[in-house]
């Protein structure tokens, strides 16, 4: 009775800082002190309502999942029957608690403050000195990493984040996660380990929020924006069917809690990942092999996913993320061990289709599979069951390229068939299930990529084997799992192959069938765990000297992960895009300086682009973005003529694309010094241009082309 009455005073208290915040004080930093308070307490007690068996971490990150689901779809659905403003979000914080309350006294789950009030009076658990040893080293080198990634902000346009941040941070990472997996080895200080685990993660996928200052890579801008817009209008016209779910959290975080949209959006997904992935793999790892010390121990396997998903917040790296959880969440329903309850993966997989449909509709399959399971239908209907199952399969095989279809049907964008895919050798070839194997002559990039080409191989035939070894006890369980990795293998086939997405740029139109891929690997995450649970046991009992080989080894598949996550311009690989600089920015603030309030058209590579959408938003001539989007627009291919040709005549011909052209008449030609010929480009477009301009010691020059009509 005592510890509901404190968690009633906390809701009071929470309520009480939350309203002044909100009305008077709006400071950032004590927005996220409540967000994450809210997040903790509340996310911890419905938990406890909705899987009260589980222990303390395991419970905490489902009720916190949960939480953000209901509060993604809440918004959405007002953002689709109206819009979402500050006074929705407002009711929906000021109902939590509420509804909280409700649910801990309707389910007599145990509070929060009554777990803190037996784990400080139960009998505590010595750390040896060499434990704590091990972690304030651990925790000094964790400050001196961010210190060093802080200190060293980008601004210049850089292919690769690796080119103007110090190599002392793969030292400082390799150092953190010798030591962060040999207290998972050690495989009793769980909690901490798993913060530490949590930390080590965050590290990985941190690097270009903390690191680029202005942003990184390109839709990150163009979903800043929109989120913008959102804040200060509540909707866009028309609205869109796609994205809103991230939009939703975003603007939470936003209009309820006063944290900016950029601090919000750079670090949802990165911040999410970083706290969610960890536990909810210890919490399916935990049901899978039943041995708390080896689930611990199979926290290593983290670093064989893809997660290069991860390190930037868009609605697909967001979608792919509540992906995984809902693969990792239904690992005891899958056990029939019936925690959580079928509606709760229900609203997982709602939430995530409602962020971006090419992760939601395998998510959404992914729950009919489930609760469509031949061990759970009617047995008075074997062939009507079997009917059904058939033809859900089938669907599911074909449901991505048809959705597709139908989008390009509705929109009139332009999609072909290649029908000379329909060969079997072509779809085989299309998997690329060869081993890689090369040399350029340097040892440890050779052994990095080594690991990274074969990546999804070793995934793949990590869960081969642990199917293999335990099959007669999962034919049956992992059914659903198995469905999904078929489903998803067959679509990315026909994507791969048969479909051709015209109506993007030629080197962008494999880009939808590519996202597949990390799906395929996150539906075999279950079985990965018991593979690595079964090898990595067995490797624990051997001679110290092969144990020590094997953790020299997963250290290395980590900083390899490190490394390989994010674009590089090595001996391998040239990452083809640039980041967005301050030159960039200057650019585009020098063009709206010239042009002087008058209408215009700019033609600019996607970072310019990027940045004229951060600086001055949406601004639309009819149908047509006055900077080019290069996803296959017509604006697009007149940047590529211009860089070809700059001439008076390619200008005027861009000119004439606008609606109601005669009221455009000045058209601005941007060229960065590190475009491909941009020498060439730059001196016939200096002989060509009514006037001219270079900023940032020549890292862009501005050319502007005006109508003979002014």
């Amino acid at each position: 009775m005592f510890h509901r009455l404190q968690l009633n005073i906390f809701c009071v208290l929470f309520l009480a800082l939350f309203l002044f915040n909100a009305a008077l004080l709006h400071s950032v930093s004590l927005g996220v002190v409540l967000l994450g308070l809210y997040l903790a307490v509340f996310g911890w007690e419905l938990g406890g309502v909705l899987v009260s068996s589980e222990k303390a971490v395991l419970r905490w990150w489902i009720g916190m999942w949960v939480l953000l689901c209901g509060v993604l779809i809440v918004l959405t659905a007002s953002y689709y029957l109206w819009a979402i403003t500050s006074e929705v979000v407002l009711v929906s914080v000021l109902l939590t608690p509420a509804i909280t309350l409700w649910a801990t006294r309707r389910f007599k789950s145990r509070s929060l403050f009554g777990h803190a009030h037996d784990l400080w009076h139960e009998h505590r658990h010595r750390l040896p000195r060499l434990v704590w040893l091990v972690m304030a080293i651990v925790v000094f080198l964790f400050a001196l990493f961010f210190t060093t990634l802080a200190g060293s902000p980008v601004t210049q346009a850089v292919r690769s984040v690796w080119e103007r941040l110090p190599e002392s941070l793969f030292l400082l990472f390799a150092l953190i996660a010798s030591l962060v997996f040999g207290l998972l080895w050690r495989g009793r200080e769980r909690a901490m380990s798993l913060m530490l685990v949590c930390a080590l993660l965050f590290a990985t996928l941190s690097v270009s929020a903390i690191a680029f200052p202005i942003g990184f890579g390109f839709d990150p801008f163009i979903h800043k924006a929109t989120e913008a817009y959102l804040a200060q209008f509540g909707t866009i016209t028309p609205k869109p069917f796609y994205y809103i779910g991230q939009y939703a959290l975003v603007l939470f975080a936003n209009l309820g809690f006063q944290i900016p949209i950029d601090l919000a959006d750079t670090f949802l997904v990165p911040v999410l990942a970083a706290l969610l992935l960890p536990m909810a793999w210890y919490f399916a790892a935990a049901h899978i092999t039943r041995k708390r010390g080896t689930a611990m121990l199979t926290l290593t396997g983290l670093f064989l996913l893809p997660l290069s998903q991860f390190i930037v917040t868009t609605p697909q790296a967001l979608a792919n993320l509540w992906t995984m959880l809902l693969v990792l969440a239904s690992v005891p329903y899958l056990l029939e061990q019936e925690h959580p309850r079928l509606r709760v993966l229900f609203v997982a997989a709602l939430a995530t289709l409602l962020i971006h449909p090419i992760a939601g509709i395998p998510a959404l399959l992914y729950f009919i599979f489930l609760a469509t399971d031949p061990s759970r239908t009617n047995p008075r209907t074997p062939k009507t069951n079997r009917v059904v199952r058939v033809l859900l399969i089938a669907f599911a095989c074909v449901v991505l390229p048809f959705s597709f279809v139908v989008n390009s049907l509705v929109n009139g964008q332009s999609l072909a068939l290649n029908l000379a895919a329909l060969n079997p050798l072509a779809w085989v070839s299309s998997l690329n299930l060869g081993v890689f194997f090369d040399n350029r002559f340097s040892p440890l990039l050779d052994l990095v990529y080594l690991y990274g080409r074969n990546a999804m191989l070793i995934l793949v035939l990590i869960a081969a084997f642990a199917w293999i070894e335990y099959r007669r006890d999962l034919s049956s369980r992992f059914r659903a799992l198995l469905l999904m990795v078929l489903a998803l293998t067959v679509n990315y086939l026909i994507m791969s192959t048969l479909l051709e997405f015209t109506f993007l740029i030629d080197y962008e139109r494999l880009n939808y069938a590519a996202r597949l891929l990390p799906l395929i690997a996150f539906f075999l995450v279950p079985l990965l765990i018991l593979g690595l649970g079964h090898l990595l046991m067995n490797a624990k009992g051997q001679p110290l000297i092969l144990r020590a080989c094997v953790l020299a080894g997963v250290v290395a598949i980590a900083v390899s992960t490190f490394y390989l996550s994010y674009p590089r311009r090595d001996a391998y690989e040239t990452n083809r895009g640039f980041n967005v600089s301050q030159a960039d920015i200057d650019a585009v603030h020098l063009v709206e300086s010239m042009a002087d309030g008058q209408p215009y058209l700019a033609l600019a590579n996607q970072s310019v682009s990027a940045a004229a959408i951060q600086e001055i938003g949406f601004r639309y001539y009819g149908d047509l973005f006055f900077y080019p989007i290069p996803t296959g627009g017509e604006l697009y291919s007149f940047f590529l003529a211009m860089s070809e040709s700059p001439t008076r005549e390619t200008a005027a011909r861009a000119l004439e694309i606008v609606p109601q052209h005669g009221d455009v008449t000045t058209l601005f030609f941007l060229v960065n010094n590190y475009w491909w010929d941009a020498p060439r480009i730059i001196e016939t477009a200096k002989t060509t241009a009514d006037d001219w301009r270079s900023l940032g010691d020549g890292q862009i020059y501005l050319f502007r082309y005006d109508s003979p009509a002014q």
